[in-house]
C-alpha cells in the first residue's frame, strides 16, 4: 500500500499532464459553449453538453492539484478568447464528427498521461479521466452512426486464412510488383485521413474569420498542406479500390465574423498539427511496405516544419504560454 510520504511531491511528468490538460480544456471549453449557444440537433447537443460539463469538472479538479501543490493555474483560454454570440461558423454536422475526433485525440493524450504517473491521486484521476473520455467517445459515434454521418473505415470481402510470410518482397514497395495493403496499414492510413479532414475544414473556417493577416496566411498554407496529405494518403486507398472517408468542407457556413481569438486558432492547429507527427510516427511504425512507410516520413517532415513555424507566429504574437521549467541553477549562480 502507498503511503502518505510517498505522496508528498508532484512529479515534472505528473505537472506536465495537468498543465496540458488545463490548457486543451479551456479550449475545449470556449468551442463547446459557442457551439452549444448554436446547435440545433437535440441528440448532437446532448453528447456537447455531456462534453462541456467534462471539461468544466476537468479544470475544476486540475486547478485543485496545482493549488495544493502551491503552482499557479495556468491563463489557458478564458471569456476574452469566445464570442459566444457570433454566428454560426459550422453546421452540427461537423460539430458532432469535431466532437468525435477531439475524443480520439482525449484518449491518445491520457493514456500517454498516465504511462509515467506514480502518485496515487493522480492515477485514479487520470484513470477516470480516460473512462470519461471513452464515454464521450461512444456517445459521439452512436450520434454518428444513427444519423449516417460517420465514415466507416473499408471492408475486406475476400476470403482470408492463416499464412506466414516467407518472402521478402512483402516489404516491397518503390520497385517491383506491390502486394496489397494490409489491414493494420489500413487502419492507420483511414484514421488519419479522419483527423486530416478535421483539421482542414477548421482551417478553412479559421482562414475566413480571422484578423491578423499572417494568420490568415498561415491556416490557408496549413489548409493546402493537409489537403496535399489527405489526397496523398486516399490515392494508397484508392490505388486498392477502397473507399476514402467522407469530407466535411461544405459543412463551414459564410460566416465571416470570428466567434474565437485569433490566439485560440492559432494555437489549436498548431497543437493538432504538432499531434499529427505522433499519429504519423505511429502508423509509419505500422507498415510493412516501403513506399507506404516513406510516405508518412514524408509527411512527417512536411508537416513538422508547418507546426515550428506555428509555434513561431504563437511566440511573436505573445500568445504561447510558457510550461513549467526546472530550475536554471547557472543562471540562480550569476544572480547570486
Amino acid at each position: 500500500m502507498e503511503t502518505r510520504e510517498h505522496n508528498t511531491k508532484m512529479s515534472s511528468s505528473e505537472l506536465a499532464n495537468l498543465w496540458n490538460q488545463y490548457m486543451n480544456d479551456s479550449l475545449s471549453r470556449c468551442m463547446f459553449r459557442y457551439f452549444l449557444h448554436h446547435v440545433q440537433d437535440k441528440d448532437i447537443a446532448q453528447v456537447l453538453q455531456y462534453a462541456l460539463e467534462l471539461t468544466e469538472k476537468h479544470l475544476k479538479k486540475v486547478e485543485e492539484f496545482l493549488t495544493i501543490e502551491g503552482y499557479p493555474t495556468p491563463k489557458g483560454f478564458t471569456e476574452e478568447d469566445v464570442t459566444v454570440e457570433a454566428p454560426p461558423l459550422f453546421t452540427d454536422t461537423f460539430i458532432i464528427v469535431y466532437l468525435h475526433i477531439m475524443a480520439v485525440h482525449g484518449l491518445t493524450r491520457y493514456a500517454g498521461a498516465i504511462g509515467n504517473i506514480v502518485r496515487e491521486d493522480q492515477r485514479k484521476y487520470f484513470i477516470g479521466v480516460i473512462q470519461e473520455s471513452l464515454e464521450l467517445y461512444d456517445r459521439a459515434v452512436k450520434v454518428l452512426t444513427f444519423k449516417g454521418i460517420i465514415s466507416k473505415p473499408p471492408t475486406f470481402n475476400n476470403h482470408q486464412k492463416v499464412e506466414f510470410i516467407k518472402k521478402q518482397n512483402f516489404l516491397t514497395g518503390f520497385l517491383g510488383k506491390r502486394r496489397p495493403i494490409s489491414a493494420v496499414e489500413v487502419s492507420g492510413n483511414y484514421l488519419n485521413m479522419q483527423k486530416t479532414m478535421t483539421k482542414v475544414v477548421l482551417e478553412l473556417a479559421f482562414s475566413q474569420v480571422a484578423k491578423s493577416k499572417d494568420v490568415k496566411k498561415y491556416m490557408e498554407r496549413a489548409r493546402q498542406l493537409c489537403n496535399d496529405h489527405f489526397n496523398l494518403l486516399a490515392s494508397t486507398l484508392i490505388e486498392e479500390n477502397l473507399h476514402i472517408p467522407r469530407t466535411f468542407e461544405s459543412e463551414v457556413t459564410d460566416s465571416t465574423i470570428a466567434p474565437f481569438s485569433d490566439k485560440l486558432m492559432m494555437f489549436h492547429i498548431a497543437s493538432l498539427i504538432s499531434s499529427a507527427i505522433g499519429y504519423y510516427g505511429e502508423a509509419m511504425a505500422l507498415c510493412q511496405r516501403r513506399d507506404l512507410a516513406g510516405n508518412y516520413a514524408k509527411m512527417i517532415g512536411e508537416i513538422g516544419l508547418l507546426a515550428e513555424d506555428g509555434m513561431n507566429l504563437l511566440i511573436e504574437n505573445e500568445w504561447m504560454e510558457q510550461p513549467p521549467l526546472a530550475a536554471d541553477h547557472e543562471d540562480l549562480a550569476k544572480k547570486n
